[in-house]
Parts: structure tokens; sequence; C-alpha cells
């Protein structure tokens, strides 16, 4: 049977919950990157950015591309929204407002994937370091611990 040490299991659990924001945070990196060359279309703003008392963003675009309706819920690939307070809030919502007409960049192939600012990623480069940190971290603490406790000495 396993007979894993305090610290192997401490570093499978720090992969396991790494693994997932990794993913996630290098799919938005790379689909900002990508979205650079997306073509794109004509859409409008339907629900104006409105950062609630629940402090998620609620926001809404249309676009259509060859007769089929699509929706966005973002403006741009970020890690989160929450952290856009004051003016950085203040300068989406007048950029934005309900019924402003703009262009629309779509993955050609998955249209339903789009954003209003090709190349943005706010946030999702500190998010996949810090994450890829802790993977690491968790590989080091299972499978070199004499480095870690020595770091940590």
């Amino acid at each position: 049977m396993f007979n894993l040490q305090q610290h192997e299991i401490a570093g499978v659990i720090a992969q396991i919950i790494a693994l997932p924001f990794i993913i996630m945070s290098a799919r938005k990196w790379w689909l900002a990157n990508q979205s650079l060359q997306w073509p794109n279309t004509n859409g409008v703003v339907v629900k104006a950015l409105n950062n609630s008392i629940s402090k998620t963003l609620e926001f809404l675009y249309s676009y259509d591309i060859k007769g089929t309706v699509y929706e966005g819920k973002k403006p741009f690939f970020a890690n989160s929204f929450k952290n856009l307070k004051g003016k950085r809030m203040h300068d989406l919502i007048e950029k934005y407002p309900e019924g402003k007409q703009m262009k629309v960049f779509y993955n050609p192939s998955n249209p339903k994937i789009s954003t209003l600012e090709p190349g943005r990623k706010d946030g999702v480069l500190t998010a996949l370091l810090i994450t890829s940190l802790l993977f690491v971290a968790g590989f080091v603490s299972q499978h070199y611990p004499n480095l870690l406790f020595d770091f940590i000495d």
C-alpha cells in the first residue's frame, strides 16, 4: 500500500489544485494572443457594464455572423473582473454604454468565443505564473523534499 509522508501528500494536493487553474489561465492567455489575428464583425452592447452589489460583472453584447446571433459576456480576457474598481471600472462603464456599436473580434473556428479588445489579458499572466509556482512547489515537495527543507532553512 502507499506510505506517503505529509510533504508528499501536500505536494500532490498542491499540484491537483493548481493544475486546473494553470489550464484555464493558459487558455485565456492563448485566446487573447490569438484574438489579435481574428476577423471582426459589427456588434452592439445589449446590457451596459454594471458592477453590481454582488461584485459580478454584468455585461452583454451581441454580434451576427452569417445570420447566427452570438452573445459575449466579457469585453476582454481577464483572470478576474472582481478587482476592477474605481477609475478602471468607471473607464470601462463609459467605454461600453448600452446601445453602443463596436467591432467584435471572434474566433473563426468557434464564433461563440469573442472579445471587444483583442490581445488584452488583464491578470492572466500573473495568475498563470502564481499557479505554476504552486504546481512546481508541490512537485518539489513530493519528489525532492530536501530541496524544499533546505530552502526553508
